[in-house]
């Protein structure tokens, strides 16, 4: 039998060594190629994951977003109603406020302006009686019965506070308005008021129009009832109006 070579057998050896290593590391590259590649994949996902996450996050905030601007939005329209409120003040208001803040006395002038202008159709006259044309009889006349035009507009005679607002057969719709020192101005057959009662009136201010006349002043025609009282006493307007 033919020996063998120990050094042939050696060499063989090594080779099966090398294959073997070489199957290891070629198995070990591949694994960490995998690994990588795999570490890789984890890591992009995260970052999806993450971005996602924010965009919710960014999608969730948004509408609280959205909610503050609507609320800065309904605060600038209530401000603006406010402010158009503010604008849309009329004289009467401003009259009040300053009355009530200035603690306003009023006192009686001693002239006073024309509530309408008409020509007197019926005199004061508490001395004697006078022919009312519509009763068909004489009677006292506490007032001047001044001719106007339904829709004339009738003006208050000086400053002072409404302190009544009552229908009544005679006069119709009545205003009784408070002057000072014990004096009151009257004004009857009155429509479409744009004052209350409790408010205060300044000279020459719109506080009413002339109404159709009563059944008491049909013959008359339209004409505005205006009465001045001292204490509850009436007194002849013609000795107080501007001439």
């Amino acid at each position: 039998m033919k020996k063998q070579n120990p050094y042939t057998r050696n060499q063989r050896l090594s080779y099966q060594i090398a294959g073997v290593l070489l199957i290891i590391a070629t198995l070990g590259f591949t694994f960490m190629y995998f690994y990588q590649k795999n570490a890789k994949n984890q890591q992009e996902l995260a970052k999806q994951e993450e971005s996602q996450e924010t965009q919710d996050v960014a999608g969730t905030v948004e509408p609280k977003s959205n909610e503050v601007d609507m609320a800065a939005l309904e605060k600038e329209r209530m401000n603006a109603a406010e402010l158009s409120k503010a604008q849309e003040e009329t004289a009467q208001d401003v009259i009040d406020k300053v009355a009530e803040t200035s603690g306003l006395s009023l006192h009686f002038p001693d002239q006073i302006g024309w509530p309408v202008e008409g020509k007197v159709l019926l005199n004061f006259s508490m001395d004697q009686t006078v022919y009312f044309p519509t009763l068909k009889q004489y009677q006292y006349n506490p007032a001047l019965i001044i001719s106007s035009k339904v829709n004339d507009k009738v003006s208050s005679v000086c400053e002072g506070k409404v302190v009544s607002i009552l229908n009544d057969a005679k006069t119709g719709t009545t205003m009784t308005v408070d002057l000072g020192d014990g004096y009151q101005a009257v004004y009857g057959q009155l429509k479409e008021i744009p004052v209350a009662t409790g408010e205060y009136v300044a000279k020459g201010q719109c506080i009413g129009y002339v109404g159709e006349p009563s059944k008491y002043y049909l013959e008359e025609g339209p004409n505005l009832y205006f009465q001045i009282l001292k204490d509850g006493s009436p007194m002849n307007p013609q000795e107080y109006l501007e001439q």
